[in-house]
């Protein structure tokens, strides 16, 4: 499914996913933080204060995790980035960024291509 009813906040092996700290260019990798992030999830855009949290559309072409970016919603961005999908998964949903899975490595967010990180993601409505 492509949209969740509600605004929630996530948690990838605990840890929170924060706000970005905007340093002035157009995306920013995700990370943790004491402050949760709100999101909304409508025709797979994962939505939360005037950004996108998305993969991006041009990666690497390897195996290896992928980055998870803040894309400024205003740029125009939404032509930039993939989708992002909510597979139910009992009492909650897990978010797949282009079938991908989320991982946390270093305090930064990633997908999990090859989906063997085995990370805990809770989702949390507000």
């Amino acid at each position: 499914m492509t949209s969740i009813e509600g605004a929630f906040t996530i948690k990838v092996d605990g840890q929170t996913v924060s706000n970005a700290e905007d340093n002035g260019e157009g995306k920013i990798q995700a990370s943790f933080g004491s402050e949760p992030a709100t999101f909304t999830l409508i025709d797979g855009r994962l939505e939360s204060n005037g950004c996108y949290l998305s993969r991006a559309l041009v990666e690497d072409r390897s195996l290896l995790p992928k980055r998870v970016y803040w894309f400024r919603k205003e740029e125009g961005n939404a032509s930039a980035i993939h989708v992002v999908t909510a597979k139910p998964n009992g009492t909650t949903c897990s978010l797949l960024f282009s079938g991908a899975p989320l991982m946390s490595s270093n305090n930064l967010l990633f997908a999990d291509l090859m989906q063997d990180q085995g990370a805990s993601v809770e989702i949390t409505m507000v």
